[in-house]
């Protein structure tokens, strides 16, 4: 019998659906933002509106196997609260693409949306942006998700596809509801997809764009504009039998904020905060760092307690995404493993910021 009640619980969450609508402008009032998971909802919207500063976005991105392809979508709603941008220089609701082709040319567009319309069901999220041809549909269990594209305006069409083969998590543990969704004062961090199996089926120009990969969703969001961050690198990677996720941040009053996660053979191995060090390797690799340094890579280093101790060495491939002298995002090859264990080689996307000067993840 309490297996049967069970079941009629779990029918009836992923049946519920809520549909949250979003204007393409600012709302006058005080938002009201979650930074607490609740019992469903993990990738649904966090603020009931966009005033001046509040914001939301989720973000997608794809890393082909041989690193030399990669693609990253985010859709912002409110980007002027979000960056801290004067009204005009960017629109209210807006998705950014960046395309990393195999002949080494960069694909950065700049979309404009109007009304979205975000539906939540179960623990999954599926959102259009009215106006501008791109949407995304997610699983109600978080399994899958797909990014369709369908840009007339600038020759940009097709799909990227998600399916999750790490599990998803809040920012110093498991998803359970009432866990802390902080990733410092007023910035919220859910990771759905921490590593998946991407396909990408895309036409640009005409050009066919076709790879498989390592991909990644999550969604941040905060009452207050980026600038309030500070430093920070982010990044994920898999290799062998692992997936990592590191998000260690150096805020504006000098305090070091660290997330750390780790999956092995899909199912989570660590995953928490205050014990992950990610410093940067090579050629201008002072940390703090200073504006316009570029390192050579990274070092990831993770007390997972019991676990051992993780370590890892991401070194750059190719940049991405660069916005000078504040911002830069990469793809790059990994080496690592737990400390007196067997190491594995893999792919990494990551990115390093000072102050805001482009979408976080």
């Amino acid at each position: 019998m309490l297996a049967l009640f069970a079941g009629i619980s779990l029918l009836s969450r992923v049946a519920a659906q809520s549909v949250t609508t979003y204007p393409p402008y600012a709302v006058s009032g005080d938002s009201t933002v979650q930074f607490t998971l609740e019992s469903n909802g993990f990738d649904a919207p966090k603020v009931n509106f966009y005033n001046s500063t509040s914001a939301q976005w989720w973000y997608f991105d794809v890393v082909s196997n041989d690193l030399s392809q990669s693609a990253v979508i985010s859709f912002l709603d409110n980007a002027p609260g979000a960056t801290g941008s004067p009204s005009g220089v960017l629109p209210f609701n807006f998705i950014e693409v960046n395309l990393q082709l195999s002949s080494g040319q960069q694909i950065s567009l700049q979309v404009s949306g109007q009304w979205v319309i975000l539906t939540s069901e179960g623990d999954g999220l599926s959102g259009v942006f009215n106006g501008s041809g791109y949407s995304w549909t997610g699983a109600s269990d978080l399994s899958s998700y797909t990014v369709t594209l369908d840009d007339t305006a600038n020759e940009l069409s097709g799909t990227i596809q998600l399916n999750s083969d790490a599990p998803y998590h809040a920012s110093c543990g498991t998803a359970t509801p009432g866990a802390s969704l902080l990733v410092s004062d007023q910035l919220g961090w859910a990771n759905s997809i921490p590593d998946g199996t991407a396909i990408v089926d895309l036409t640009y120009n005409g050009l066919p764009i076709k790879y498989t990969g390592r991909g990644y969703h999550d969604s941040n969001w905060g009452s207050m504009p980026l600038e309030i961050m500070g430093t920070y690198y982010w990044g994920h990677a898999r290799f062998g039998p692992y997936a990592v996720v590191w998000f260690d941040m150096l805020d504006t009053e000098g305090v070091e904020h660290q997330l750390g996660y780790v999956s092995e053979n899909g199912k989570i191995l660590a995953n928490s905060c205050g014990s992950i060090t990610v410093r940067p390797t090579g050629a201008n690799s002072t940390y703090p760092p200073n504006a316009n340094q570029s390192p050579t890579g990274f070092h990831i280093l993770y007390d997972m307690g019991d676990a051992g101790i993780f370590e890892l060495n991401a070194t750059n491939t190719a940049v991405i995404q660069i916005e000078p002298p504040l911002y830069m995002r990469w793809v790059g090859s990994v080496v690592g493993g737990i400390q007196g264990k067997e190491t594995y080689e893999g792919v990494s996307l990551y990115e390093w910021m000072i102050g805001y000067s482009g979408p976080l993840p």
